[in-house]
């Protein structure tokens, strides 16, 4: 009895590893799909009512494929290798088991007659287990002589012959959808990701969007035929005769190249405005625009976008943006953290300075610089502390008082005056300034208050 069951559970463990074997094998095939040098060729010939497709696919390894088919489809054939007609299997043609290729598919598509402009979409085979391909479509156009094609992919060859256009376009990854009009399309390559079509020269400025390389090719369709700004896969339609649409077209790049926080509206308006040169949508938006570019020279606001658009960071945040002015600039600064709250008031621009301080001689360490425009300011409390003074009253969140010596200073900071020992004095300006709840001193105020020289060099800054 113990015999047969050894003997049963053997054979019994022997199936199951065949039948396992055998699903390993096929899924193995189809996933090496996705990693093997996989072609099709796609030969397009457009008559006056029909285009008739043959598309031939190359190099698919062994295994059982699900095939979709364009929704509108007719007069479908199928072959495998050679000559031997598809052995499907199932009654619906849709599951295909190929051992060797190529695979090739006849079809047709209804044209319509006359036209302005045609999209066409969805008009290829494709196989789940394998939607990627390098794609070679060869396009003759008996019909609609007077036009031309466009789509998103990289035009390989275009040639006008007797009775009829020859077009070649070659692409990587999905089958791109198909774009034609009656006026010419010229192509322009802005970088080697971004391809503009437009009719003619496009209104755009080519310097803007050199800059704005996107991870994978974008094709763009500049024409007077389109009416608002869409997209399909790789291929990006804008109207030719509308206002703002540069802005619009910036800002759909920049969204798909790169990646935001949760302040993302913001900053793109920043962005986008920052490289078109234009007013930003939010007034709080356009004087953080215009701070920077008040601040920076122009080649280092052109070396800070620069930074921003190749980074390595997977997500931009408004500390990086600050992170990427010190990197252009030498400017440390929280600015942008400091205004990505849209809800609450503008900010200024100030900057930390990275000199060392001395106070008499004794390094300062808890002491920060901050300049904003043509003024240099000074933590005012730790320099007090270091000058011997001490806090006698802070509980006034906009007041202060100190001592030293038996001499008191009352200090009201939205005021140019303070009070020495009851006695009022005031200054030229109001030299006080709060940032993040700390209060800052103009060090060009020190010499009537303190009679405090303050001296300073590219290394360090000495008050004493």
């Amino acid at each position: 009895m113990t015999k047969r069951i050894i003997r049963f559970s053997l054979f019994l463990a022997f199936v199951i590893g065949c039948i396992l074997f055998i699903q390993w094998k096929g899924y193995h095939s189809v996933e090496d799909a996705a990693v093997l040098n996989i072609e099709q060729t796609f030969t397009i010939r457009h008559t006056q009512d029909e285009f008739v497709i043959k598309q031939s696919i190359e190099n698919l390894p062994e295994g059982k494929y699900h095939i979709h088919y364009p929704p509108k489809a007719k007069d479908i054939d199928c072959q495998l290798g050679e000559d031997h007609v598809c052995k499907w299997e199932d009654g619906k043609n849709s599951q295909l088991k190929v051992k060797e290729g190529p695979l090739t598919f006849t079809y047709k598509l209804k044209a319509p007659m006359k036209v302005n402009s045609f999209l066409l979409e969805d008009w290829g085979i494709t196989i789940k287990e394998a939607p990627s391909a390098s794609t070679r479509i060869q396009l003759t156009e008996q019909n609609w002589r007077n036009g031309s094609w466009a789509t998103g992919a990289d035009l390989a060859g275009k040639e006008k012959m007797e009775g009829l256009d020859y077009y070649v376009f070659k692409a990587e990854g999905l089958i791109p959808p198909l774009f034609w009009q009656e006026q010419a399309l010229v192509p322009m390559e802005m970088n080697q990701h971004l391809t503009i079509y437009s009719e003619g020269k496009p209104s755009l400025k080519r310097s803007i969007f050199e800059k704005l390389v996107p991870d994978e090719k974008i094709f763009v369709i500049m024409s007077n035929n389109i009416s608002e700004l869409t997209e399909t896969d790789k291929l990006i339609f804008v109207p030719g005769g509308k206002k703002n649409v540069e802005k619009q077209l910036a800002s759909l790049l920049l969204a798909k190249k790169l990646s935001f926080t949760d302040e993302k509206e913001w900053m793109l308006d920043l962005l986008v405005s920052s490289l078109t040169h234009t007013p930003a949508h939010s007034n709080k938006v356009e004087k953080m625009r215009e701070t920077i570019f008040s601040v920076l020279t122009k080649e280092q606001a052109d070396r800070w976008l620069e930074n921003i658009l190749s980074t390595d960071s997977k997500t931009i945040t408004s500390q990086l943006l600050d992170e990427l002015l010190e990197d252009t600039a030498g400017i440390k600064t929280d600015f942008f953290q400091k205004n990505a709250d849209m809800s609450k008031p503008f900010q200024p621009f100030y900057f930390l300075d990275k000199r060392k301080i001395y106070i008499n001689g004794k390094k300062a360490d808890k002491i920060n610089i901050l300049l904003q425009n043509d003024r240099t300011y000074i933590s005012f409390v730790p320099l007090i502390e270091m000058l011997g003074f001490h806090v006698l009253d802070s509980s006034k969140p906009k007041e202060l008082m100190i001592g030293k010596n038996g001499d008191k200073y009352h200090f009201i900071f939205s005021k140019k005056l303070f009070f020495k020992n009851g006695q009022q004095f005031g200054f030229q300006r109001n030299p006080f300034s709060m940032d993040h709840n700390e209060v800052y001193f103009d060090t060009a105020a020190l010499k009537g208050l303190f009679d405090l020289e303050v001296e300073e060099n590219s290394q360090e800054i000495n008050i004493h």
